[in-house]
């Protein structure tokens, strides 16, 4: 997809968050200008590194390392104090509040991987190297260090893992 497309439908997912919009259309510039380490760096990548690093880490207190994997339409509610490790995935939809670390439990290098339209409650921390399912909810304040399975809930402090609950299909003919 073109960079032009992803980062129409970033700003889409971040309306009403002027924040959120720029935090994640700067961290989309830097990650693009960004080389891997094994090839020559592009020229132009060092200043929109230092500008992205001044504006969204040091003045809006959001740190996305311009490497982290992350899809597409993120979004950033608040965003003040946002922590995400540069070796943690996010994947599409993912939806992210204030105050939230997403890293390495400190004992490896090992990061959680956020599945497509997780949301994500304001202070949670989830640390090591956890998947957290598809369509899953982290409540606030939530520390999480197991797998969260798709659709299921993680709650309080160590979290509490509620599994999905099977949804119950009803028949046209069998309502009643």
């Amino acid at each position: 997809m073109k960079l032009l497309a992803i980062l129409k439908e970033d700003l889409q997912a971040n309306a009403g968050q002027p924040k959120g919009q720029l935090a994640v259309i700067g961290y989309r510039l830097a990650h693009v200008a960004r080389k891997p380490l094994d090839q020559p760096p592009r020229i132009w990548a060092l200043p929109i590194g230092l500008v992205y690093r001044l504006l969204v880490e040091w003045v809006l207190g959001i740190e996305i390392p311009w490497g982290t994997k992350i899809g597409r339409r993120l979004r950033v509610y608040h965003g003040v104090g946002l922590v995400i490790n540069d070796r943690a995935q996010l994947g599409d939809d993912v939806r992210l509040r204030q105050g939230i670390t997403i890293g390495n439990s400190g004992h490896g290098v090992d990061c959680p991987v956020i599945e497509d339209g997780v949301d994500i409650g304001a202070s949670a921390v989830l640390l090591g190297g956890i998947t957290v399912g598809s369509h899953a909810s982290i409540a606030a304040g939530a520390l999480v260090t197991k797998d969260v399975p798709a659709g299921g809930q993680a709650k309080g402090n160590p979290a509490v893992i509620k599994e999905p609950r099977p949804v119950r299909v009803v028949e046209e003919g069998n309502r009643g």
